[in-house]
């Protein structure tokens, strides 16, 4: 045997196989540092290819219309802004109520957390993935209201306008609360206790820590996190102290059977109503003589009351007023109608070819439950910090400086 040889030859098969180890580990490597690789850079904050991929996947497993791709690029750039104003304006949120929010998040498809987040962990989403999107969430929640909250205000008008256009459906109003109770008939002095707590608490997070330390509740494992209920379920004693709260304030000690109770109001909102079928309208045709200039007219008339005058004296015919299902008016007036809000006019041509002018008095919608105006007042309040925190988030993309790799 030539042993020279042999030697040789097994000196290149090593190597060979370190060669390839070399660059297995390195391809390994490179795969690593490309999943970690920037996909965009938002006022020097990195948003990664991992993150990317993630909220990709996030979005196909919750079925969300349109390109997940542009989805969730747009809604990552978002966050790192979300998260830029909070800083600017010391808004925090609480690891407890980022639990809480992934608990209501995932009841909406009627599963605990745990089984949500396995559940979304079977498609390659990790559970990071799905506290980050609840955080930043919750975030901007906490950023609309200190940037945008004192400055929306609604009017009884607006209430009463909301009501005669129909948009008060008779929705129920919800609130997201913490709790701690504080058992009564021990040794402590329950009161006592509740009473140093609330002067002694002053962020949600110090709620949080107190509820796991006092609490008596099997919330208090979440810091006292409840999920969304409506107002109208909570005990007597509760919910009207909870309607005179803003998001982040809390009760005074309530006393319910059995114990002395302190909530943190969350958020509150309004849920969907139960409108039924189309609903019934209140309007008035004028038909003036022949060359009356109903464009000027219209501008001089506020409510439908104020037409009366106009017919005075005139044949009966003249001006008309009734009440009917929406869905029952002439092609012609349920077109201009629809288009219409309650003191508003609209001219249109009649059957004979006469021109005509109509004018809304009122729309009121089918519910079981009839329309409650503090409902209307959060419906309105909503719709208002909605399209002020979306012109808001427009603001701060002209504002950074975005760059996707």
């Amino acid at each position: 045997m030539n042993w020279a040889a042999w030697i040789l030859a097994r000196a290149l098969m090593v190597a060979v196989a370190l060669a390839g180890l070399i660059l297995l580990q390195s391809a390994r490597a490179q795969a690593q540092d490309d999943l970690f690789a920037p996909a965009a850079t938002v006022n020097n904050e990195i948003v990664t290819k991992y993150e990317l991929r993630q909220r990709i996947l996030f979005l196909q497993i919750l079925r969300q219309p349109g390109d997940a791709t542009k989805m969730a690029m747009d809604g990552l750039i978002e966050d790192r802004l979300r998260a830029d104003a909070a800083k600017k304006l010391d808004v925090k949120v609480a690891p407890e109520e980022v639990t809480a929010g992934m608990a209501e998040f995932a009841s909406r498809a009627k599963l605990s957390t745990e089984e949500f987040v396995k559940a979304i962990g079977q498609g390659g989403v990790e559970a990071e993935t799905f506290r980050d999107f609840v955080e930043a969430g919750l975030l901007w929640r906490g950023v609309v209201r200190a940037h945008l909250g004192d400055i929306v205000h609604i009017s009884e008008a607006e209430i009463d306008r909301a009501i005669a256009d129909g948009a008060a459906s008779g929705g129920d109003l919800t609130v997201l609360l913490s709790e701690i109770v504080i058992p009564t008939g021990g040794a402590t002095d329950a009161m006592a206790v509740a009473i140093r707590l609330k002067s002694s608490i002053k962020t949600a997070a110090a709620f949080g820590i107190a509820a796991k330390n006092y609490s008596k509740s099997d919330t208090a494992k979440n810091g006292g996190a409840l999920n969304w209920l409506p107002v109208k379920a909570l005990p007597k004693e509760v919910g009207p102290k909870i309607l005179a709260l803003k998001p982040g304030e809390i009760t005074a000690p309530i006393i319910v059977p059995g114990a002395v109770e302190l909530f943190l109001l969350r958020d509150i909102s309004q849920s969907t109503g139960d409108t039924k079928g189309t609903p019934d309208v209140d309007y008035a045709v004028l038909a003036p003589p022949n060359g009356t200039d109903l464009a000027s007219l219209a501008g001089k008339l506020e409510t439908c009351d104020s037409l009366n005058p106009l017919a005075r004296g005139l044949p009966g015919d003249i001006l008309q007023r009734q009440t009917v299902s929406e869905s029952a008016l002439p092609a012609n007036l349920r077109t201009a109608i629809s288009n219409l809000d309650s003191g508003e006019t609209a001219v249109v041509t009649a059957a004979n070819g006469v021109s005509e002018l109509v004018m809304l008095c009122s729309r009121k919608p089918h519910s079981d439950v009839p329309p409650s105006r503090d409902d209307v007042a959060s419906g309105l309040l909503n719709r208002k910090l909605g399209l002020l925190a979306a012109a808001f988030m427009e603001e701060l993309r002209s504002e950074a400086i975005i760059r996707i790799e």
